[in-house]
């Protein structure tokens, strides 16, 4: 690659906030930038009165929440520091709520582990605020029909099958079909469908093993089910009580 001309090196200083003191003596440059700082903070500023907001509004002891002890740990200090980072990114404001709620609920979640729960993250960083809202619905759909371990469900009763053309005409009064079928191709991209629909203990080895499976069909499954819950205050969630510290 082409080096760059000193010229072009102090372009990208200024750019890249570095020369700032030496754009203050071009007027306009120079407060083209003051304004993007002052901008950049004021966003600061307001997606940490909004993320208290909605911490204020489902936790009655904040502190308390902030002080349990898995975010005195090496995992959970990890995973604030990562949710944080997103949670105030400007770009994903719309979703600032679903971070606040997987904060709360980060402690008192044991069957969630901390590699998924760092998954979990990414996967709300990625998915459009529309098909969040459409994986809400299916969840709806679904949720009693998922198998997986600690969870209730008729064992004769047939798994939940994730058929775009059929959510989609479901959802039809609410929602255009072509958003539900493009947002069900976002959910499967991410990996919260799969074609086993359920993975049984092996009681021997400890380990796992594929139960019920498709051969092109696709499962709304317990990977996606605990996604959902770990982003959503549900009725008996941790939101008004914090874990013990």
């Amino acid at each position: 690659m082409k080096e760059l001309t000193d010229r072009e090196k102090r372009l990208l200083d200024v750019l890249t906030g570095v020369g700032k003191s030496a754009a203050s003596s071009v007027p306009v440059l120079g407060q083209a930038i003051a304004g993007w700082d002052s901008y950049k903070q004021g966003t600061f500023n307001r997606n940490v009165t909004s993320m208290i907001r909605h911490l204020a509004a489902k936790v009655e002891d904040i502190d308390g929440l902030l002080n349990d002890k898995y975010f005195k740990t090496d995992e959970g200090e990890l995973f604030a520091r990562k949710l944080l980072d997103a949670a105030l990114d400007n770009q994903l404001e719309d979703k600032q709520e679903l971070f606040v709620n997987a904060l709360i609920n980060s402690p008192a979640s044991p069957q969630v582990d901390e590699l998924m729960k760092l998954k979990f993250l990414d996967i709300l960083r990625h998915l459009s605020r529309a098909s969040l809202i459409v994986l809400a619905e299916m969840h709806k759909m679904f949720a009693a029909q998922v198998r997986g371990p600690g969870r209730k469900f008729d064992p004769i009763t047939a798994l939940p099958l994730v058929d775009s053309g059929k959510i989609a005409e479901k959802l039809s009064t609410k929602y255009d079909p072509y958003l539900v079928t493009s947002a069900i191709h976002e959910m499967e991209s991410q990996g919260l469908f799969s074609r086993t629909g359920e993975w049984r203990k092996n009681i021997t080895t400890g380990g796992y093993m594929p139960g019920v499976g498709f051969n092109t069909a696709m499962s709304y499954t317990d990977f996606a089910a605990k996604f959902v819950e770990f982003i959503t205050i549900w009725e008996g969630a941790n939101n008004s009580k914090n874990s013990e510290s």
